[in-house]
C-alpha cells in the first residue's frame, strides 16, 4: 500500500520501480509485424540493461492483434532470462499463457462501461466476474491490474469517484499491484493526487501508467512528480515512448522509459539505469525496425472499427 510523503520528503530511487511495457504496449500496435526474432532481442536487450520488470507479449487473438500472434513463441524464448509478465484479456488467454508456463499475469478493465463494452463486449460488473472465475486459482503476488481510462474516458469523460473506487476495491481483491491508466492523457497533478486518495485503504501496491500528450512531451513531469510526492513507487513506461493507446486519437505515447530516467537523474535519484544504454536500445530498435519513423507516431488509431461496431468480444 502506497502512503502519501509527508513533509515533502522525497523517497530513495531504490524504491522505485520502472515497469518497462514496450515489448508488448509498445509494439502491439506496429502495423507491419515485427520478427519474432526483434522481440527477443529487445527483450535481451531490456534486461541486460538493468531492467527487470517487463511486459513481454499479449495473449489475445491473433487477428485482432497480429503482432502479438507470436505470444508464446516469445514467452518460450525468454523465459530462461527472466521472470516476465503477459496481459490476458480473457480465458482463453489465461489458458493459453498458462498453457506456456506464464505465472506473472496482468488483466485489465475500466471504471467505465462504455469503454468497456467497447473494448471486451461486457459491462464492468461482468468483466470483473469473468475476471474472478479466471483467476481463482491463481496466487494474487503474480496478479497485476490495469483500470484503464481512470484520469478520463473518450465516452464518458471523468469516471465518477463512486465508479474508480468500486473498481480499485474490486481490483484490491484479486491484484498485487493495481496500475492507475491515462488512456487518453487526460491527467495532470491535481487531479493524479485526488485520485489517489480513493486507494488510500488499498493493500495493493498502487502504480501509474501516464501517456505523453501529443506534441506535448515536457507535461509528463509535473504529473510523474505529482505521483511522487504522494507515494508512488511504481511507473510504467515504454522505451522510447513507444506504443500508446491504439483505440484513442490524439492519447499521446506511452511515457518513454529514457525520459523518465532522465527526469529522475535530474532530480538526483540513482536509477541504476544507463540513459546512453538506453538512448542506444531506443535508437536501433527505431532505425532497424521501424525505419524513418519516430517510435511515438507508429500508434495506430482504430477508434471507428473500435466504437462504431458492436460487439460480443474484441478479444
Amino acid at each position: 500500500m502506497n502512503k502519501p510523503i509527508e513533509g515533502g520528503r522525497e523517497l530513495r530511487m531504490s524504491d522505485i520501480t520502472i515497469y518497462e511495457v514496450g515489448p508488448r504496449d509498445g509494439l502491439q500496435n506496429i502495423e507491419d509485424f515485427t520478427p519474432t526474432s526483434d522481440k527477443i532481442d529487445l527483450i535481451n536487450k531490456l534486461h541486460n540493461v538493468g531492467l527487470r520488470n517487463i511486459e513481454i507479449a499479449s495473449f489475445v487473438h491473433p487477428k485482432l492483434v497480429p503482432n502479438m500472434a507470436d505470444a508464446e513463441e516469445v514467452f518460450t524464448s525468454t523465459q530462461n532470462i527472466g521472470d516476465f509478465s503477459v496481459l490476458v484479456p480473457n480465458q482463453r488467454g489465461f489458458d493459453r499463457a498458462k498453457a506456456v508456463g506464464a505465472k506473472k499475469m496482468n488483466v485489465f478493465f475500466s471504471a467505465s462501461d462504455s469503454f468497456n463494452m467497447a473494448n471486451l463486449g461486457k459491462p464492468m460488473n461482468d468483466v470483473l466476474s469473468d475476471i474472478d472465475i479466471m483467476l481463482q486459482d491463481s496466487n494474487k503476488k503474480d496478479i497485476r491490474a490495469y483500470i484503464s481510462c481512470a484520469f478520463g474516458c473518450p465516452i464518458d469523460g471523468k469516471p465518477t469517484e463512486n465508479a474508480l473506487h468500486k473498481a480499485i476495491q474490486k481490483a484490491d481483491t484479486f491484484a498485487d499491484t493495481i496500475v492507475l491508466c491515462d488512456t487518453i492523457g487526460s491527467a495532470f497533478p491535481t487531479l493524479i493526487k485526488r485520485t489517489l486518495q480513493l486507494t488510500k485503504k488499498t493493500d495493493a501496491e498502487i502504480a501509474l501508467h501516464l501517456h505523453h500528450k501529443t506534441n506535448k512531451k515536457d507535461n509528463m513531469f509535473p504529473n510523474i512528480q505529482a505521483g511522487l510526492e504522494w507515494g508512488i513507487t511504481q511507473f510504467d513506461s515504454s522505451i522510447g515512448g513507444l506504443g500508446g493507446c491504439p483505440f484513442i486519437p490524439g492519447s499521446g505515447s506511452n511515457l518513454s522509459t529514457n525520459d523518465l530516467v532522465r527526469f529522475l537523474d535530474r532530480k538526483n535519484y540513482d536509477t541504476g539505469l544507463d540513459i546512453w544504454k538506453l538512448d542506444d536500445i531506443a535508437g536501433d530498435y527505431s532505425d532497424n525496425i521501424i525505419p524513418q519513423t519516430p517510435m511515438r507516431l507508429r500508434v495506430r488509431n482504430k477508434i471507428e472499427e473500435i466504437f462504431s461496431t458492436p460487439i460480443s468480444s474484441k478479444w
